[in-house]
């Protein structure tokens, strides 16, 4: 495996990382895409320090501030990101990446009559390594979903 970090590379994690969350991947195979030590990332709701963090925002538990997280494969539903862009910055084993994603996702909460759809386009700031813990070598180290505030859709519930 070369030390370089290639585009089609970035490109390729990109797909699979929102295919993991569209798809609700479960929680031991999302977390070999995220760095086990030392992992920040920036979401509307929260911001995460460490794997811990994520595992209690992607599938629900505890944060490590002790605030219970329900989990958002618990909350929204028929999710797809599709990628609009990937930028990079390639600098040896690590990345810098500015992704913009369109995401629509769907929300229940009981006992409304119907659920809601949200559907926004996400700027996204990503910094990856190298890894050998997952099939794309790459491995998330900061992430930031709301790099720029989120252009929703008319019409859509927002955040």
């Amino acid at each position: 495996m070369s030390s370089q970090i290639t585009y089609e590379q970035i490109d390729r994690f990109a797909a699979a990382w929102y295919q993991a969350l569209d798809f609700h991947v479960p929680t031991e195979e999302i977390c070999k895409l995220v760095a086990e030590d030392d992992v920040q990332m920036i979401f509307p709701e929260k911001t995460l320090h460490g794997v811990g963090d994520f595992i209690a925002w992607y599938s629900g538990g505890a944060y490590s501030d002790g605030e219970q997280a329900p989990g958002v494969i618990n909350i929204f539903f028929d999710e797809n990101h599709n990628v609009v862009s990937v930028d990079s910055s390639i600098n040896g084993d690590t990345a810098e990446v500015t992704v913009v994603v369109a995401w629509q996702a769907s929300s229940f909460t009981p006992p409304d009559a119907k659920s809601k759809r949200v559907s926004a386009d996400f700027t996204q700031a990503w910094k990856l390594r190298r890894t050998d813990r997952n099939p794309y070598g790459l491995e998330i180290t900061s992430y930031n979903a709301v790099a720029e505030p989120p252009v929703f859709s008319p019409g859509f519930v927002r955040l």
